[in-house]
């Protein structure tokens, strides 16, 4: 019997680097879709604060999540021709996170003065801290989807954003307005991308983020506070 010299041959070689490439493919079609999601401006600023608008300090809070969904961690999803799922996920902030930081990032856009964090609140009257300013944003996610459903030369990206916005006067304590802004969209084209992923639920969050601002609500409830 010839003995092993412990030397791979050449079809064990190949053997080896197959079962390695199945491997990695195997971990990485295990892991999830990492979305850097932010607040993309739509639309020029139109109605930018002004000077006397800017001394009123603006807080926005992260957003109570209240989808729907078992696993809250995720944002969408890739559905493959063979049923197969991949899940998608905020890059580094949490869902909550993510909508607070763009509603701070959409304020920011339009003139106002915004404090540094996004503090989680609940939303009610009695857990605003003085220390947040003159007015706090907070609110609640309903929706915050894209999914992609792809196949051979075929992907279709669908996505929805719901949120219910809150308005809390700061030194008052108390609830201001409370409104609903959402937004969708889908596209389609020949091969799935990740970027085009993240483009989606980007453009669409900051859709619905900018229909704050559309009419003249903002600007009357700031107006209001800094006349008291």
């Amino acid at each position: 019997m010839k003995k092993y010299d412990g030397k791979l041959t050449s079809i064990n070689r190949i053997i080896l680097c197959c079962v390695l490439a199945l491997t990695l493919v195997s971990c990485a079609a295990t892991g999830h879709y990492k979305l850097d999601v932010r607040y993309m401006p739509q639309a020029e600023v139109t109605r930018a604060a002004d000077s006397g608008m800017q001394q009123c300090i603006i807080t926005t809070a992260q957003f109570n999540d209240k989808r729907n969904e078992p696993d809250r961690e995720f944002i969408g999803k890739r559905i493959q021709g063979d049923s197969s799922v991949r899940k998608a996920v905020p890059l580094t902030l949490t869902p909550s996170e993510t909508v607070g930081t763009a509603i701070k990032d959409a304020f920011f856009k339009n003139g106002y003065t915004v404090f540094g964090g996004t503090p989680a609140w609940d939303c009610t009257s009695t857990s605003v801290r003085e220390e947040w300013g003159n007015l706090v944003v907070g609110g609640f996610i309903e929706e915050l989807d894209v999914t992609s459903k792809t196949d051979f030369l075929s992907a279709e990206y669908k996505t929805k954003v719901k949120l219910r916005v809150i308005f809390a006067d700061v030194k008052q304590k108390s609830i201001l307005y409370t409104t609903s802004i959402e937004s969708s969209s889908s596209f389609s084209h020949l091969f799935f991308n990740q970027s085009r992923m993240e483009q989606e639920i980007s453009n669409t969050l900051s859709s619905a983020v900018e229909k704050m601002f559309t009419d003249n609500k903002v600007k009357d409830i700031i107006s209001t506070m800094i006349q008291k």
